[in-house]
């Protein structure tokens, strides 16, 4: 009787205690391809700009876009004559303004080249649930004004930050880059 007895506690001390050993997986990182550090010119008769050889460009009518597929992020901006700086600039302002509305932190830089006709704003945006990365203008204050700016297919999130500020950085080089054709 006691030997069963003994058995039958063997076996029930041995099915408690006998727990499954847990190793908690670390979360996986992703693998992210920086853009080629080589360029292409991009040329025609109003600009002249860089661009990265792992992007694609396209235009249609004024309207320029920068395609970055790896990230699926794209640079654009229109090129368009300049009529009212007053006004471009203002209409600008009020598209910075609606994004710091809605909780975006916005970093303004000035963009001034004198020597290639360079005159403008890059505003970087920060914050939650925004797809516009950055927004710029550049002009040469008598025939052109360059508007434009950085999407993201999706809202900027903490999971795509590594891809956001790769592509600031990329609007960057563009803005650095960006000539006109006639000068």
């Amino acid at each position: 009787y006691l030997l069963s007895l003994l058995i039958i506690f063997i076996i029930i001390y041995l099915s408690i205690s006998i727990e499954e050993y847990y190793i908690p997986k670390p979360k996986a990182l992703l693998k992210i391809d920086l853009p080629e550090n080589s360029n292409h010119i991009y040329t025609d008769e109003k600009v002249r700009f860089l661009y990265s050889k792992s992007s694609d460009v396209s235009v249609k009518q004024n309207m320029y876009t920068i395609y970055y597929s790896q990230y699926d992020a794209r640079i654009y901006f229109s090129i368009n004559e300049l009529r009212d700086l007053e006004l471009e600039i203002y209409q600008f302002e009020n598209s910075i303004l609606i994004h710091e509305k809605k909780g975006a932190y916005i970093s303004s830089n000035i963009i001034k080249d004198t020597n290639s006709a360079l005159y403008g704003v890059l505003c970087y945006l920060d914050g939650n649930k925004i797809a516009t990365s950055s927004q710029f203008f550049v002009t040469d204050s008598i025939r052109y004004f360059v508007r434009g700016g950085v999407d993201f297919s999706i809202s900027i999130r903490p999971e795509i930050e590594v891809q956001n500020f790769i592509m600031k950085q990329e609007i960057f080089k563009l803005i650095e880059s960006l000539e006109w054709s006639d000068k």
